[in-house]
């Protein structure tokens, strides 16, 4: 029984590190991408400043996925220790 909880948490914990991982990797091409459209943005029409709607579109994008994974899980914890612990209220 206790093996099984530790891989359970085990699993648990490589998914969130998955997801902390896909966080950075899109913020990386965030930072990456953005001034290349910029630049191509400023070459191409200097008057016309279109370069702010991919950069307000992926700032949402990744401003929202930042608050799912590093503000909004903690419900998910509980909710999930709470069904846990009515399985375990069931058994007994």
């Amino acid at each position: 029984m206790e093996n099984h909880i530790n891989n359970s948490r085990l699993k648990l914990a490589k998914a969130r590190m998955e997801e902390v991982k896909a966080f950075y990797t899109m913020l990386g091409g965030f930072v990456i991408l953005m001034p290349y459209l910029i630049f191509v943005n400023l070459k191409s029409t200097p008057d016309f400043h279109w370069f702010w709607f991919p950069i307000a579109g992926c700032g949402i994008s990744i401003f929202g996925y930042a608050i799912y994974l590093f503000g909004g899980k903690n419900w998910e914890q509980k909710k999930i220790r709470e069904i846990m612990n009515n399985q375990n209220n069931l058994k007994n």
